[in-house]
């Protein structure tokens, strides 16, 4: 019955899909590419002299890509892969770029290429995972995520990307779980919160999911989404004065969505 009533809203509008779609792949990326963590793209040292040799562009290109150049850095990886197309990490790379660039047939190429030039290394089957998001290959994704998850099981981000990928596949106690264990690993990490948040509010769980948006909201006291749908969840919960607040702050801090229900609701 909760399965069948997660279906229902999704049918009726409460589309989690281009929300994961937005925090998969816009977010968790920047979070893995633009910051200096473990899975940061490598930075080769390369011969300045050699104007032509494959770590000076495959440093371009990355250069580039954090530019926002995408075009241009994967011309530039194309060529550092012409030259040594066994370079696990080349591919790594392009596989990135030409997601972004929504060449979804090439990237998944790439990051398969890498798979295969290092099985073992959970950070391949992690971009094969997102490439596949990306092109809406949930199954593929999934199976990716999961062979990920065997090899690094400690790593939350695995867990999150894999309970975005369940939503899809309407597996909402399944994204629970994954989402639960992405909290456990990295307490402090906020995003499973809020994407656990979404699917608590649409399997009817209105104080579970509260209890999400709070988490985020004491780290991110002006995220409009949290305080949207904290505010959504306690208007369902008959806690009309409290949802009015959450829901015309999330309006001022730009969530338009929030307009139609102070309208409706919070304009007495």
């Amino acid at each position: 019955m909760m399965i069948k009533n997660f279906l229902l809203i999704i049918a009726v509008g409460f589309s989690l899909q281009c929300y994961a779609q937005k925090a998969q792949l816009k977010e968790l990326k920047s979070d893995t590419i633009h910051v200096k963590d473990e899975l940061a793209i490598f930075s080769l040292p390369y011969d300045i002299a050699d104007q032509n040799s494959a770590n000076r562009y495959f440093s371009d290109a990355n250069y580039n890509y954090q530019k926002g150049n995408l075009v241009y850095a994967a011309k530039l990886m194309k060529k550092a892969i012409a030259k040594q197309p066994e370079r696990y990490e080349y591919h790594f790379l392009q596989a990135y770029i030409l997601m972004d660039l929504g060449d979804s047939k090439n990237s998944i190429k790439h990051a398969e290429k890498a798979v295969e030039l290092r099985p073992n290394d959970w950070k391949m089957l992690y971009i094969a995972a997102l490439t596949k998001y990306a092109a809406k290959d949930f199954l593929g994704s999934n199976i990716e995520y999961s062979k990920a998850i065997e090899l690094e099981p400690s790593q939350f981000l695995l867990y999150e990307g894999r309970a975005y990928v369940k939503v899809q596949l309407n597996d909402p106690l399944g994204a629970l779980n994954d989402f639960d264990f992405a909290i456990m690993t990295k307490p402090t990490y906020i995003k499973p919160y809020q994407g656990r948040g979404l699917v608590n509010y649409q399997l009817g769980k209105y104080q579970d999911a509260i209890a999400d948006y709070t988490s985020v909201l004491l780290r991110e006291p002006d995220n409009a989404t949290a305080l949207y749908y904290r505010g959504m969840c306690r208007k369902m919960l008959g806690d009309v004065i409290n949802s009015c607040k959450d829901l015309d702050k999330a309006y001022k801090l730009g969530k338009l969505e929030a307009l139609k229900e102070l309208k409706s609701n919070c304009s007495k």
